[in-house]
């Protein structure tokens, strides 16, 4: 379980990812992903400060960094080595073949990682403040803050043939079927705060869905 850091805010969470991005030792099938969620991570701070969210300063200091902090964390572990540490589905993904996956692939294993391996620990952590109306508006924010700017951009920068790619029709909404999953496992673990059996039974079965779904992404163009 990640725990939030007092010293952690958004800003730094975008300085933090955008020298990950920049960093020239990162890995080609880790590229499309680190930059989606950089430029995700930045329209959450511009939709943040407009106001869009219930909690501002909640939002700032500790949901958007936490989150980060899954993704960041596991890449780091994964990195040194430290693959005992890192969960079967960003395993997958970190350890990608690019030569043999298109880059909507590579980015899919990326947000299924995040979304069906993270998401639901995360709103453990952040406990009852997270609420469910602002998990939602995340939903309006990947629609229309990110996905419209950010897709042309990776396409531009490092996947020439991005949008020739052929990936099943559910792709896009199964995103946000994901997220809907999360969050009532989110709220099953809460639920079981205090039964520790019931919550790791919960766990094993969250990183066993989020190791299936990385196995389909694999598997889009079979």
């Amino acid at each position: 379980m990640t725990t939030p850091r007092g010293d952690h805010d958004t800003a730094h969470t975008i300085a933090e990812m955008t020298a990950h991005y920049r960093d020239p030792a990162l890995e080609p099938q880790n590229r499309p992903f680190a930059l989606l969620y950089l430029r995700t991570t930045e329209g959450m701070r511009d939709a943040n400060a407009a106001g869009e969210f219930s909690a501002p300063e909640f939002w700032d200091h500790s949901v958007i960094p936490t989150f980060a902090d899954y993704y960041l964390d596991a890449y780091a572990a994964w990195r040194q080595g430290r693959s005992a540490e890192v969960d079967p589905a960003w395993r997958l993904a970190f350890g990608a073949a690019p030569a043999r996956l298109a880059c909507t692939q590579l980015i899919y294993l990326g947000i299924s990682a995040h979304i069906n391996n993270d998401l639901a620990l995360m709103i453990e952590d952040m406990g009852a403040a997270y609420t469910y109306p602002d998990h939602k508006h995340v939903d309006d924010v990947l629609a229309h803050r990110t996905r419209p700017t950010v897709y042309p951009e990776i396409q531009r920068d490092l996947c020439p043939g991005l949008f020739a790619e052929t990936v099943p029709p559910t792709a896009d909404t199964a995103i946000f079927a994901w997220r809907e999953r999360a969050w009532h496992n989110g709220q099953a673990l809460l639920a079981a705060a205090d039964d520790r059996p019931a919550r790791d039974a919960i766990v094993t079965e969250i990183r066993a869905h989020a190791q299936a779904k990385a196995t389909e992404i694999l598997h889009w163009n079979a």
